[in-house]
């Protein structure tokens, strides 16, 4: 018997756990993370759909990977949490020459938590993170990118 289904659900709390406790440490006028529920999909026509809306967007796809590829046997990994990365590297390479900071948070991702009606799209809110780094330096660009998650989560879902 495999250990995926509750594997997946200890990774969901757990990123979840994480996500609130930073949210927690400042009262930020951003949300820490944008969020999407695509209902009736699968995992798989999810990602296929992130992918296009990525390239829609004049990013392009860098990787695909369980959430715990690499720190589990393949055959134990997360099935149902998936995280594409991707890249506009003409923006990466504008916000590398304005603070290096941003290496921290390059390439883009989105996570996919699959459930049983469906996809949770989940991204991390640039514009929140350039606000805990109290960067004013990113935050024009992080709120552009911003933008840009909310574009193609919204393309993914249609």
């Amino acid at each position: 018997m495999s250990n995926e289904p509750n594997m997946t659900r200890l990774y969901k709390y757990v990123l979840m756990l994480m996500l609130t406790l930073l949210a927690g440490f400042t009262q930020a006028a951003e949300p820490a993370l944008l969020t999407l529920f695509v209902p009736g999909r699968t995992l798989d026509q999810a990602t296929e759909a992130v992918k296009l809306a990525i390239g829609a967007r004049n990013y392009t796809f860098v990787r695909q990977q369980a959430i715990d590829s690499r720190l589990v046997p393949q055959e134990w990994e997360a099935k149902s949490v998936r995280i594409v990365y991707f890249c506009n590297f003409d923006m990466m390479n504008e916000a590398l020459r304005r603070n290096k900071l941003t290496t921290q948070i390059m390439p883009c991702r989105i996570t996919l938590i699959e459930g049983e009606k469906g996809i949770d799209l989940v991204a991390v809110n640039p514009a929140w993170i350039s606000e805990q780094w109290n960067a004013p330096d990113l935050q024009s660009g992080c709120r552009q990118l911003k933008q840009d998650y909310l574009a193609i989560l919204e393309e993914a879902a249609i």
